[in-house]
């Protein structure tokens, strides 16, 4: 893999003691999750999510992150169900035994015949390239600190399961062979951008409409300070301009999207924004403006109408990066551990019944979310949009504002101020991860458990959950954040714990859409088309927008696309992700087909 600047460099942390890993402070998840096999990987995992974001390493941005947990799913997927197939043949592997295409090919099983045993080889063997495989960009002192903690991954396997990891067995090797074989058909190659931000600078400027909508940095945040040698942070500083993952979309190799949804061909492509390129819908725009001004401005702003529980929907879904926090990547798959758990289908969560279902459940989510982030940043990037931040201080009207302030992206367990992500606005990427995850949840138990519901409607699946962005531990420090103290013993302000109920899957995912207007990072339309979602365009006279009930909406509007002359396509991330889940779940988690694939010509 191509090596990477991290996507937020702690902006002032303590130095990590030698041979250990930073304090990670408690989730309110019960420990029994752990009992199953497939929970006691992912939760590794999405521990490594929020380790490696504190820790400058690699999969810290959300591209990487879920392609990480996509390969790492998928990989634990075959190896299940290789050993014990499912008998409806549903379930099946994504690498195909006997594929003409050796690298579509199943490995043989070997005498295989241990389902723990196979899914553990995969699983360590993923975890074990992606996160402690060395990099120049990378720390020396980082890359030991995750290889500690799958160490102790290891050493936990022991106590959970009565006995430790018989790395000898036929089963624990078939699942390194299965590992590998996803790793080398999934993984960066070297050669390739990957996530790098390589010579990447952002177009500034006057576009064709004379309005100045082009991405820029943040002029909160327009660098990073960060050791010239990572190995070596008391040395010498760099200022470096970070931007996010811009040739990822273009040049990453697909995961598991056939280029259909309900037998039409789907390029998984969006509607060009409302302003700056084919189209010039001025009102969409100005009215997003204001809307952005009421609901996403900093606190003190006089012109700031976001309610408190608004505030608390833009943290509980933030997961920005930050420390001990990790990216949205690990929140989606905190939540989808909860819904498994509560409908799981027998009662020992270490049956096996458990351990198919789980596994396919997770292998289909985290499989949509990697193929979520690879199209979305490559729209990302196509459009170049700026971010409210940038566009309110630079429209030229009566809304402008060059002094303007949102509530930003939270630097929870740090000591500076928030932020805006550092990649363009249209779409979002919360938008299509959530849409992409959501959705997923809802046609798999849909068709588990007959559940009677419209794929584009809303669904009966409610939930209830504590994110660790308000879970009355996590808190805005104002000393430098030592890693090696428990964050419970640091200065700082605490947020206050908060439940947080949805009545239905789809309710979360215009919840999580609409949160990013309330941080003041996104426009509502890098979400959905206002048409689909609002009842007038006209503020309500509390100051917030006149939304329809979560279950009222259809994300139906399309718009044109400038390249594509004639042609119409879905507006926003929403949309974008519901066809990507849906292309996956269809088409039963199969490799990407080679001409779909990049030419990265």
């Amino acid at each position: 893999m191509s090596s990477t600047v991290p996507s937020l460099p702690p902006s002032t942390s303590l130095p990590l003691n030698p041979n250990s890993i930073p304090v990670l402070p408690p989730t309110e998840e019960p420990d029994f999750y752990d009992e199953n096999i497939i929970l006691f990987w992912n939760k590794a995992a999405i521990d490594l999510n929020r380790l490696t974001n504190t820790l400058g390493g690699p999969g810290a941005a959300p591209t990487a992150g879920s392609r990480f947990l996509g390969i790492l799913h998928i990989a634990i997927n075959d190896a299940y169900f290789a050993v014990r197939p499912d008998p409806k043949n549903v379930n099946t592997t994504y690498l195909r035994p006997g594929a003409t295409n050796a690298a579509f090919a199943l490995p043989a099983a070997q005498g295989a015949d241990d389902p723990l045993l196979a899914v553990s080889g995969a699983a360590n063997t993923v975890l074990l390239a992606l996160y402690t495989t060395a990099s120049a960009s990378v720390p020396r002192a980082s890359t030991q600190a995750l290889n500690l903690y799958l160490t102790q991954v290891v050493d936990r396997y022991r106590t959970q399961f009565g006995a430790a990891l018989n790395t000898l067995s036929p089963s624990y090797r078939f699942g390194v062979a299965v590992g590998n074989a996803v790793l080398s058909l999934l993984n960066i190659p070297a050669g390739q951008p990957g996530f790098d931000q390589d010579s990447y600078r952002p177009q500034t400027g006057i576009n064709e409409t004379t309005l100045p909508l082009k991405f820029n940095s943040d002029p909160t945040n327009p660098v990073r300070i960060v050791p010239t040698d990572p190995n070596n942070p008391s040395g010498p500083v760099s200022s470096i301009e970070v931007f996010n993952s811009p040739f990822y979309g273009s040049t990453a190799n697909r995961v598991a999207v056939q280029g259909s949804v309900n037998g039409v061909p789907n390029q998984h492509i969006l509607a060009d924004p409302p302003v700056g390129f084919g189209v010039n819908n001025v009102d969409e725009y100005q009215t997003a403006l204001d809307e952005v001004i009421r609901l996403g401005g900093a606190p003190f702003q006089n012109t700031t109408r976001r309610s408190p529980r608004q505030t608390s929907s833009g943290y509980f879904w933030a997961y920005d990066g930050s420390n001990l926090i990790g990216n949205p990547i690990r929140l989606y798959n905190q939540i989808m551990r909860k819904i498994a758990v509560d409908r799981r289908p027998t009662t020992p969560l270490n049956s096996e019944e458990c351990n198919a279902d789980f596994a396919r459940l997770f292998a289909l989510a985290n499989a949509a979310m990697a193929d979520a982030g690879i199209f979305c940043w490559q729209e990302k990037y196509r459009f170049e949009f700026w971010r409210p931040l940038s566009g309110v201080r630079g429209e030229t009207g009566p809304q402008g504002d060059p002094f303007f302030l949102t509530l930003g992206s939270p630097e929870t367990n740090n000591n500076g101020i928030s932020f805006k992500p550092p990649f363009p606005s249209y779409p979002s990427g919360h938008a299509t991860f959530g849409a992409s995850l959501f959705q997923t949840i809802r046609l798999y138990y849909k068709r588990r458990d007959n559940l009677a519901f419209a794929d584009d409607g809303p669904d009966t699946i409610s939930f209830e959950y504590v994110s660790d962005e308000e879970n009355g531990v996590n808190r805005d420090l104002r000393v430098p954040y030592n890693p090696n103290q428990p964050i419970q013993e640091q200065l700082g302000t605490v947020r206050t714990r908060t439940v947080t109920k949805f009545s239905s899957l789809w309710e979360a995912i215009f919840d999580n859409a609409i949160s990013r207007i309330y941080l003041g990072v996104h426009w509502g339309f890098d979400a959905f088309a206002r048409s689909d979602v609002t009842n007038s365009p006209q503020p309500l006279p509390n100051g917030n927008t006149d939304f329809k009930p979560a279950n009222d909406i259809r994300y139906t509007a399309t718009g044109t696309r400038q390249d594509r002359p004639g042609q119409f396509f879905p507006i926003g991330g929403v949309p974008l992700g519901l066809g990507i889940a849906n292309d996956i779940f269809q088409s039963n988690l199969q490799p990407t087909p080679a001409e779909l694939q990049p030419s990265r010509r």
